[in-house]
């Protein structure tokens, strides 16, 4: 049977468990950034659609990417200060 360790003392298994721990721990953030991504996506795409059927330019994408930026921002403020405590 080999030695889970090698010659230079290196351990899989406990480097594999180590990052298993890390991907558990970064998925709140990851999920946060995501949702970040996402909304301000689907508001600029909405003011790009409004903008486009009303005839109001440049107003609508700015609207919709502000609204998205600030519903981003505010999941993942809401994700930090929960996982904080």
């Amino acid at each position: 049977m080999p030695d889970p360790k090698s010659r230079s003392g290196f351990d899989i298994g406990q480097s594999l468990t180590y990052f298993q721990k890390i991907v558990k721990e970064s998925g709140p953030a990851a999920s946060a950034s995501y949702t970040l991504l996402a909304s301000v996506l689907v508001f600029t795409l909405l003011g790009w659609y409004i903008d486009s059927s009303s005839g109001t330019k440049p107003m609508g994408i700015l609207v919709g990417l502000g609204i998205g930026l600030i519903t981003g921002f505010y999941h993942l403020a809401k994700t930090i200060w929960k996982h904080k405590n």
